[in-house]
């Protein structure tokens, strides 16, 4: 069901319930949202731009190709959802943007600029250049991150060599931590896999499991945020 067939009063009423506690399946069914999303990105809105983020729009916004991919950047860059990069941007419908994801991934820069004979090449090459660009510099920020982690892996265990490779058999858990415990203060967001694949990377056969384990004793596991800060959306992804 689309936003605009609920009026400004009764969404602010909804988003106001929510914000009491509410659950958004029950308000779901107490006032009849078909759209399992509707209630949080209201409710999104409502606390990122006021009353205004859940007014009507009365026109149809028309993005140039230059916003769309600066849209898709953004969210590249940010690793963000498609409810984020739409809040961030003041875009109201979050399939909007999974559509000029779809015709990025399709055809490319082009593909958000339309049939219109009137878009500058100039510009797709220009934009596209800069993409590229910036997906290099994430990865070679990544990477030196990772030779940071090994760095201080290899002190941590006084290893001097070059190539090392630890078997999981002769590191002990109290060991394991402490190269856990390496990571996340270098990654606060690390998950169990993501720090499995750093210890990989820096040389260490270490199961992801194990890996697990030792992060839930030691409450090592990032929680989830909070729902008052940014919903995410799930599957929309």
């Amino acid at each position: 069901m689309l936003l605009t067939k609920f009026s400004l009063d009764l969404k602010l009423k909804i988003v106001k319930e929510y914000l009491k506690g509410t659950s958004s399946s029950k308000l779901e069914q107490k006032y009849n949202v078909k759209n399992h999303f509707s209630v949080y990105n209201w409710a999104n809105r409502y606390q990122r731009y006021g009353i205004d983020g859940l007014k009507e729009r009365n026109k149809r916004i028309k993005y140039d190709g230059t916003f769309k991919l600066k849209v898709l950047d953004w969210k590249y860059r940010h690793h963000a959802t498609y409810s984020e990069t739409a809040l961030n941007f003041d875009i109201s419908n979050t399939g909007t943007i999974a559509n000029w994801q779809k015709k990025y991934n399709d055809c490319g820069s082009v593909g958000l600029f339309g049939s219109s004979i009137h878009y500058d090449q100039q510009t797709i090459e220009h934009s596209e250049i800069e993409r590229l660009k910036q997906e290099n510099d994430i990865l070679k920020d990544e990477n030196n991150r990772l030779k940071e982690i090994n760095k201080l892996i290899k002190n941590r265990l006084s290893f001097n060599g070059p190539n090392i490779y630890v078997e999981e058999k002769n590191i002990c858990d109290a060991n394991v931590l402490a190269l856990i415990q390496d990571i996340k203060r270098e990654h606060q967001d690390y998950g169990y896999r993501s720090v499995t694949k750093a210890l990989k990377q820096a040389g260490y056969s270490i199961n992801h499991k194990r890996v697990l384990r030792i992060m839930n004793e030691n409450k090592l596991i990032c929680k989830n945020k909070s729902k008052n800060t940014i919903i995410k959306e799930g599957s929309l992804q």
